[in-house]
């Protein structure tokens, strides 16, 4: 008798576990799918935002770069977008994509100033010689002229050369462009930080407005 009361009980007791196994294995299931369309949701929503953020600092970048062109609005430019920036050449070349057709030796602004030269140009591109990269650029500071001929990776700061000891520059002095050469007159380069004496020259650091590592829509200046 008590061996039919332990074969019953075991029968019920499987029966249980296979019962309730089921509903288990429903209910994690449920609460995987559950947590998969949550996850998923989140994961859309997350993507949304950064779309939107995406589309908010490109016309940020846009505004600020349309209001900074009334700087040159006596002068007549093109519309470009950067594109390819190398990393082995980050601080020499940029290729641009204008709106319409661009010449080789055109100068290249942005709301803060220069950026560069353009070099060579394709049907639909240009690449531009970043200011960081240019040498022998003709350029005024006060009454005085010299040559844009390097540039202080480390304190990034623009050096200018060919400037006699006895002229006279002062800190905070504004660079242009000289106007000596084929690139427009009176472009601004920046902003004279500090000066040194090498013999008979005098070395002048230039502070440039525009952020290099960091350059969205550019002008073509005609």
């Amino acid at each position: 008798m008590n061996k039919y009361k332990t074969i019953i009980y075991l029968l019920i007791l499987l029966l249980f576990v296979v019962f309730f196994s089921k509903n288990i294995v429903v209910l994690v299931g449920n609460l995987a799918t559950t947590f998969r369309k949550d996850n998923s949701v989140e994961l859309k929503e997350e993507m949304y935002k950064i779309k939107i953020d995406n589309i908010e600092k490109e016309m940020s970048n846009y505004e600020r770069a349309i209001n900074g062109y009334k700087l040159y609005e006596s002068k007549s430019y093109i519309l470009a977008k950067s594109a390819i920036r190398k990393i082995y050449n980050f601080y020499d070349y940029i290729i641009i994509v204008p709106t319409s057709k661009v010449g080789v030796g055109s100068a290249v602004i942005n709301e803060a100033g220069l950026v560069g030269i353009i070099e060579e140009t394709t049907d639909k591109t240009a690449k531009v010689k970043l200011l960081t990269g240019i040498k022998n650029l003709s350029v005024r500071v006060s009454n005085s002229y010299g040559l844009l001929n390097g540039y202080d990776k480390k304190e990034k700061l623009l050096i200018i050369k060919n400037i006699n000891n006895y002229e006279t520059i002062e800190i905070g002095d504004k660079v242009y462009t000289s106007g000596l050469e084929n690139i427009q007159d009176n472009l601004f380069v920046g902003e004279v930080v500090k000066t040194k004496l090498e013999g008979i020259e005098r070395i002048v650091y230039v502070k440039s407005p525009v952020d290099y590592d960091n350059i969205n829509y550019v002008y073509v200046v005609n």
